[in-house]
C-alpha cells in the first residue's frame, strides 16, 4: 500500500513538472512571436491618437520593447498599473507629446 502511494506520488509530480515545463515553452514560443510581431503591434497601438493604453502580459511584445517603441513613436508613459501579483500583466498608459 505504501509503495503504491509512493508511486502515485511521484508520478503526479513527474506529471506536475512536465506540464510546468511545457507551459513555460509556450510562453517562451508566445513571447518570442510578439516580439517578431512587434513593429506592427505597436504601429496599431500608437496611430496618433492623444492617449493609449497598451496591456502587457506573456502574449504581447515585452514591456521594455512597448516602453521604448512608443518613445520612438512620439509617446511618453504616464501611468502603470501592475494587475497581477507577479507582475507578469501591466496596464500601460501614454500620452502623445507635443511636437
Amino acid at each position: 500500500m505504501i509503495l503504491f502511494i509512493l508511486v502515485l506520488l511521484i508520478g503526479g509530480l513527474m506529471l506536475a513538472g512536465w506540464l510546468g515545463f511545457g507551459l513555460f515553452l509556450h510562453g517562451e514560443r508566445t513571447r518570442k512571436r510578439a516580439e517578431a510581431e512587434a513593429p506592427g503591434i505597436l504601429d496599431a497601438a500608437f496611430d496618433g491618437r492623444a492617449d493609449v493604453v497598451f496591456k502587457v502580459n506573456l502574449e504581447t511584445p515585452s514591456y521594455e520593447t512597448v516602453v521604448l517603441g512608443a518613445k520612438h513613436r512620439g509617446y511618453a508613459l504616464t501611468h502603470e498599473k501592475d494587475d497581477s501579483d507577479l507582475g507578469i500583466a501591466k496596464t500601460l498608459i501614454f500620452e502623445r507629446r507635443a511636437r
